[in-house]
């Protein structure tokens, strides 16, 4: 047992000015001395009100000192994969594209309960007046509610997610866009409710050029450094989706592949727009060059094929840490206090009675 706030304890220095305090005042219901035994009892008897006080005074003080009882639970093993989803976010996602959003590959949820703040909808973000930068850059969007490249990599996001927690895999989960620079929306973990709440706003906003990697740090490098700080599992997943409208040099080519393939990790590319649907740019040659894949996200199929990819994936096993737990006990001592007062209370009466 273990006391939260052992300063209280100081307070016991008032106890010898209690006993002085009693003693100077101190009096006995006789009117003549001599009609007082000298025996033990009877002089036990007159400072058992003390005694008995003084004991209460140090059971509220040590209730004041709040003891818990510390324990921790058994740590526990869970299979899981590290999962980073990176969203390009550039001006290019902006563009807008035919079609409808494609269908969720699952019913709803209890993560699409609303929540305060959330969007109005996933496909009606706010968008800033007079173009530039915060609005889909360089393509004159004007109709909120027309769809979007970036909107439908959010909705890529949204179904993977509810996905995952449909499916009440421990797999945990980081999400992060980019642009030239990363911005992350929430590091690695299981809590797939938080992920699938802050991934309902990548759609808000888009930045500027795209930088796979060509200005180092890229998005591939930031997830690596985040494995390394945060990872556990050792099977290791980044999940890109993007347009795929940047270069990569040969020298950033090769860190990337040597990044990716000294820790073993599995590249998936989500394609959005008519660039990789129809060109083979440096983002494909990437994902080839570390045996990753690619896939082009034109329905809610796409991602199942995602989905069915990863679970092949063998999980590994991480441990959880054990945890600290605490329970109060100081209600025992707060009653031991009470029950003190009332019995010197009692005492004292007793005593003058006499």
């Amino acid at each position: 047992m273990i006391f939260s706030q052992p300063l209280w304890f100081s307070a016991l220095l008032l106890l010898p000015i209690f006993w002085l305090f009693l003693r100077r005042r101190g009096k006995v219901g006789l009117t003549h001395l001599n009609g007082l035994s000298n025996g033990f009892g009877s002089r036990f008897l007159l400072i058992l009100p003390k005694i008995i006080f003084s004991l209460a005074f140090i059971a509220l003080v040590a209730a004041l000192a709040r003891p818990q009882r510390v324990y921790f639970e058994a740590d526990d093993s869970i299979k899981s994969r590290d999962i980073i989803i990176t969203v390009d976010k550039s001006g290019s996602m902006g563009a807008p594209v035919t079609g409808e959003l494609p269908k969720r590959s699952s019913p709803d949820t209890e993560l699409d309960k609303t929540f305060p703040g959330m969007p109005g909808s996933s496909l009606n973000p706010p968008t800033p007046a007079g173009g530039g930068r915060g609005s889909y850059y360089g393509y004159g969007q004007d109709d909120p509610n027309q769809l979007t490249r970036i909107k439908l990599a959010q909705a890529a996001v949204l179904d993977f997610v509810r996905n995952r927690f449909t499916a009440h895999q421990s797999d945990r989960i980081a999400v992060m866009t980019f642009d030239i620079y990363q911005y992350w929306f929430w590091p690695l973990t299981d809590d797939l409710k938080i992920i699938y709440r802050n991934a309902q706003f990548i759609s808000r906003i888009t930045g500027d050029g795209t930088n796979f990697g060509s200005i180092d740090p890229g998005p591939v490098d930031a997830a690596m450094s985040h494995f390394d700080e945060l990872g556990k599992a050792r099977s290791k997943v980044i999940i890109m989706v993007t347009d795929g409208e940047d270069a990569i040099p040969p020298d950033a080519m090769k860190r990337l592949v040597d990044l990716m393939t000294k820790q073993d990790v599995h590249f998936y590319v989500v394609g959005v727009g008519e660039t990789l649907a129809s060109q083979d740019v440096d983002i494909m040659r990437l994902a080839n060059a570390v045996n990753g894949h690619v896939f082009r996200m034109e329905n809610a199929g796409d991602m199942q094929k995602i989905f069915q990819a990863i679970d092949t994936m063998e999980r590994t096993s991480i441990k959880i840490a054990s945890t600290e737990k605490r329970d109060e006990r100081f209600i025992y001592f707060a009653f031991a206090a009470f029950a003190l007062l009332a019995l010197g209370c009692l005492s004292s009466m007793l005593v003058h009675n006499q």
